[in-house]
């Protein structure tokens, strides 16, 4: 069970600081992963910025887009946020359209 402030998170954290534990522990199992095999898994991101907030936008694109070695894919239903959000880390990307 996981605790913020004494409190149970499930009920006390924010849709923001729940996405970001999810992230943190789906990227812990990544990094499982990676270590246990040897390389880095493909690692996909379904439509995750909507209950974040910029800064915490920002942080999880630079460590899956600057610091992790892998391929990822990431899904999102506004262009133009991730087109910027991509820009702002000055790194390499690309948008394919459906």
């Amino acid at each position: 069970m996981f605790q913020l402030n004494g409190q149970v998170f499930k009920t006390t954290a924010s849709q923001g600081q729940r996405k970001s534990l999810l992230f943190a522990l789906k990227l812990a199992e990544f990094e499982l992963l990676k270590e246990n095999k040897g390389f880095a898994p493909l690692l996909l991101l379904d439509d995750v910025f909507e209950k974040l907030d910029d800064n915490r936008m920002h942080q999880l694109l630079h460590w899956v887009c600057n610091e992790n070695t892998g391929q990822v894919l990431i899904t999102d239903t506004h262009k133009e946020r991730l087109q910027e959000a991509f820009e702002k880390l000055n790194t390499v990307y690309q948008i394919i359209e459906l």
